[in-house]
């Protein structure tokens, strides 16, 4: 399969996937921690290692996500906005909200848990899919 990556793309859904958490988790911080069992003393206490690990780790994990949504909008032919939103859902739901969902289960963490995290990932894809098409879209009309 010869898929054309446009690697700005993906850093900048990479990117834009990350600076979504950061409002989104700020937005549910309290839930989120209560939900986890994390605490404000448990954050202030990570290493400067620990959170470069954390967030550089986040970055990469993002940017390997939308390479491999390049290859799912190559093989079924993703052009438009609508079919990057279907792309990123179906992926969403089969890949992310049920391994979520299942992790969390059986962790006996809450469904609310599962919500938060499985709707930042949602609207993150999204995001992301419909970034991959508007960079494409460019990049084909420039040649």
């Amino acid at each position: 399969m010869d898929v054309k990556i446009n690697y700005v793309a993906v850093a900048v859904a990479a990117l834009a996937m990350w600076i979504l958490g950061a409002v989104w988790y700020n937005v549910f911080s309290a839930p989120w921690m209560m939900y986890t069992g994390v605490t404000e003393e448990m954050a202030k206490n990570m290493s400067g290692m620990d959170s470069a690990l954390i967030y550089g780790g986040s970055v990469v994990a993002f940017f390997i996500t939308f390479y491999v949504q390049c290859h799912v909008h190559h093989a079924f032919q993703v052009k438009d906005l609508k079919g990057a939103a279907q792309a990123a859902f179906w992926n969403w739901l089969g890949f992310v909200a049920m391994v979520v969902y299942v992790n969390n289960s059986y962790q006996g963490k809450s469904f609310l848990l599962t919500l938060i995290d499985s709707g930042y990932w949602l609207i993150g894809m999204i995001i992301g899919g419909i970034i991959l098409v508007k960079m494409q879209k460019k990049e084909t009309v420039s040649n």
